[in-house]
């Protein structure tokens, strides 16, 4: 009967230790929209109305326990024609957490209006950030 109850625990605890170990799940911390990045791609300058002069946009995007795996998608929609402007996929080699960035540019400067940058967590929406030029 006693080893039975030890054996019991044994496999319990073994249970709990396997689950403890299992990796965390791709998840985001932050989506921000913002003028520039640091050298770890966090925001800088976070906004979200840009003057109409502006030819670089960043979203920067905190992502938890990333695997190669896994893929990070943005879309640009210029709200006032419902054109898609650009997509840009993330993936990474290595698994981990940190910041990513996606860089628009328009040379010319970016058309003044509404804009929604649409975030994807491995091809599902997961949410949907708006900004201004005007």
């Amino acid at each position: 009967m006693r080893i039975r109850s030890l054996a019991l625990i044994a496999i319990i605890l073994t249970f709990l230790f396997l689950i403890s170990c299992a990796p965390e799940p791709l998840s985001i911390g932050s989506i921000t929209v913002c003028k520039d990045v640091g050298e770890d791609y966090s925001p800088v300058n976070p906004t979200d109305e840009f003057p109409p002069d502006t030819s670089v946009i960043y979203i920067s995007v905190g992502v938890n326990n990333m695997t190669p795996e896994d893929k990070i998608t943005v879309t640009l929609i210029y709200m006032e024609t419902g054109d898609e402007i650009k997509t840009t996929d993330f993936t990474t080699e290595e698994a981990g957490s940190g910041y990513k960035s996606f860089k628009i540019v328009f040379d010319q400067g970016f058309p003044a209006g509404e804009y929604n940058a649409e975030v994807y967590l491995n091809d599902e929406i997961y949410e949907m950030v708006r900004f201004t030029v005007k």
